[in-house]
């Protein structure tokens, strides 16, 4: 009986239909936890190196939306600048300096940015207000088109570390863009399962999803014109949230409905503020690859708060534990509990 002390659901085992994983539902440890992280990192703004009139801290500028003309100085909105500290560099070895090639080895040749996104220092896009929030969307499409056209990546990733404990070294808002030369292992499960799930017939996994989300709103959040917010069937953490176009697009730097999306990504983040305590969390958009459209998919929005820590059966056996079912997540975000 639900009613006894100490009486807990039995776990429950769900697979995504997208990329095939099994996430273990195990709500009875503790409906919203709030596991310890480390602390935010102490940077007062008269340090910050992203904050305006500082722009000579950082690395040379290679875009920014701006009013009026100049580079590398302040009336900014939205700056995007090499990152310091790469994971990929965008240029070979000078000769004489190549390190030897053998199999499963390369250079670590890609694009490493950062996209800084309000010159406000303590106040991330969302809380700016929406019309900041879409010039920095429009900045991430325009920086796809151009390492599009520059030729040396196939995927691009943008993605958002939110607070120290998602791994965010500084406190100004800040985006991380990334060149990859090949097609990360997350996006190539994807476009495989995008396939498989519709064996023999046309179709979108993704926007058979989509229907059912709005179909049962058990998990749905939102739902606007063009776009349905929901937490996913199977969620790997607690809040797991998707923002997905209601009708299908496999790129999300041809998506003609920015200011609409601006107007979601704000006032969701806002109910994650008010209604989770502002958590720390990561943000990635998933589109399709730069070059080729040979397999279906749907571009999408994946947003995952770091309400709990990662233990040895996620990190080890790749096998995600959330605490708190997306029904009832949803619920919350919706302000219904």
């Amino acid at each position: 009986m639900a009613e006894e002390a100490g009486w807990q659901p039995n776990p429950e085992l769900r697979r995504d239909p997208i990329t095939g994983e099994w996430v273990v539902l195990a709500a009875g440890r503790s409906r919203r936890p709030h596991a310890p992280g480390p602390a935010a990192a102490a940077q007062p703004e008269a340090e910050c190196p992203f904050c305006p009139g500082r722009e000579e801290l950082t690395p040379p500028e290679i875009c920014a939306c701006r009013e009026g003309e100049g580079c590398n100085c302040p009336g900014w909105t939205v700056r995007v600048i090499p990152n310091k500290y790469p994971i990929l560099v965008s240029s070979m070895p000078r000769a004489g300096q190549e390190r030897a090639v053998s199999p499963g080895r390369r250079p670590a040749e890609g694009t490493s940015e950062v996209i800084i996104d309000t010159p406000v220092h303590n106040q991330p896009p969302w809380v700016v207000g929406a019309l900041q929030v879409r010039q920095m969307l429009q900045m991430y499409q325009d920086r796809i088109m151009a390492i599009k056209e520059e030729g040396r990546a196939s995927y691009v990733h943008i993605m958002r570390n939110h607070k120290a404990a998602a791994a965010s070294s500084l406190k100004h808002p800040h985006s991380q863009l990334f060149g990859l030369p090949f097609i990360p292992p997350a996006i190539d499960t994807e476009l495989d399962n995008f396939v498989f799930a519709n064996p023999g017939r046309a179709g979108c996994v993704l926007c058979d999803i989509v229907a059912e989300e709005e179909k049962n709103r058990r998990r749905l959040i939102m739902q606007t014109e063009s776009f349905t917010v929901f937490c996913p069937f199977a969620s790997r953490l607690p809040y797991e949230t998707w923002i997905v176009p209601r009708h299908h697009d496999m790129r999300f730097e041809k998506c003609g409905h920015i200011d609409e999306l601006a107007e979601v990504m704000t006032e969701l983040l806002g109910r994650f503020t008010g209604r989770l305590g502002d958590p720390p969390f990561n943000y990635w958009i998933h589109t399709y690859p730069l070059h080729g459209e040979s397999r279906p998919y749907h571009w999408h929005l994946e947003i995952l708060p770091r309400l709990t820590l990662l233990g040895g059966l996620e990190l080890g056996a790749g096998v995600w534990v959330n605490t708190t079912d997306p029904e009832l997540a949803a619920a919350e975000l919706r302000g219904e509990s």
